[in-house]
């Protein structure tokens, strides 16, 4: 879950930011797509980790993510692109949804490659009128298993989950805090359980100039099955937010656990596309 948090709340942080910063490209068009706001985003990341076995696993993605919002709503999908080399026993998709990559260490280390698993979410902020200077977002979220079980890129079932966000302006600070609870689809192909998660990152957001913003946070996830310990890291970024409504952001994780990843960096790069 710490990977889905910390995508979530670099777009949430960001995003807004850029199309604030953006020509209004949509105000003048015809048709009846005005009041919907549509962003696309495509990363690359790398991160490697041991995932509770004596063999580090390395873990590539490609992020691609389509978004729309309209109002207090916000809906996103995406469907990640995945190269898993090594012999850990979970590792996380970009949703941060667990995937059973091998569940016997003594065996050799093998590559998989291909799509992960089409996750959708939807975010509702409350309005300010209810909250004063604070802001509230919840998100639903969902993981439906397209991803091939055979090659170890989906646990093969549905994974169900929930966050609340809160945060609040301070001049250029915005500290926040995150809590998120995943219902974990339970895979039939091994012996191996997966339980339901709890996390919770805690951070702030600092706006150095009208063109970058810097985020950093601790994170923590609970435990994922009995193999692997609880998943503890810092995650830090910047966001460089052009006039043309692009947004570049490049993050770094550093992992302070067993069940983490030790090192992570990925770059996203967010357009507006209305």
């Amino acid at each position: 879950m710490i990977h889905a948090m910390t995508r979530l709340r670099i777009l949430a942080m960001a995003l807004p930011l850029a199309l604030c910063a953006a020509p209004a490209l949509g105000q003048d068009a015809s048709g009846n797509f005005t009041d919907f706001e549509f962003t696309g985003t495509f990363g690359m990341e790398y991160s490697n980790g041991s995932y509770g076995t004596t063999h580090n696993t390395n873990v590539e993605m490609g992020l691609p993510v389509l978004s729309v919002e309209t109002g207090d709503f916000k809906l996103t999908a995406s469907m990640p692109y995945m190269r898993i080399s090594g012999r850990g026993l979970v590792v996380f998709d970009a949703s941060g949804n667990p995937i059973v990559v091998n569940r016997r260490t003594s065996t050799p280390a093998d590559v998989k490659t291909g799509f992960g698993d089409l996750n959708l979410s939807g975010t509702y902020t409350v309005p300010s009128s209810f909250l004063g200077d604070f802001e509230l977002k919840l998100t639903a979220t969902t993981k439906i298993p397209t991803a091939s079980t055979r090659r170890r890129l989906s646990t093969g079932e549905s994974d169900y989950g929930v966050s609340a966000d809160l945060s609040r302006q301070f001049g250029a600070w915005g500290p926040f805090l995150t809590v998120g609870y995943l219902w974990a689809g339970q895979p039939t192909s091994t012996t191996l359980q997966l339980y339901t998660t709890t996390s919770a990152s805690v951070g702030t957001s600092y706006t150095i100039s009208d063109k970058l913003v810097a985020v950093a946070s601790y994170d923590y996830d609970s435990s994922g099955n009995r193999l692997v310990s609880s998943s503890k890291g810092l995650f830090g970024s910047l966001s460089w937010i052009r006039d043309n409504g692009m947004t570049v952001t490049g993050y770094a994780t550093v992992g302070l656990s067993s069940g983490s990843p030790g090192v992570g960096t990925g770059l996203l790069v967010s357009y507006g596309l209305n």
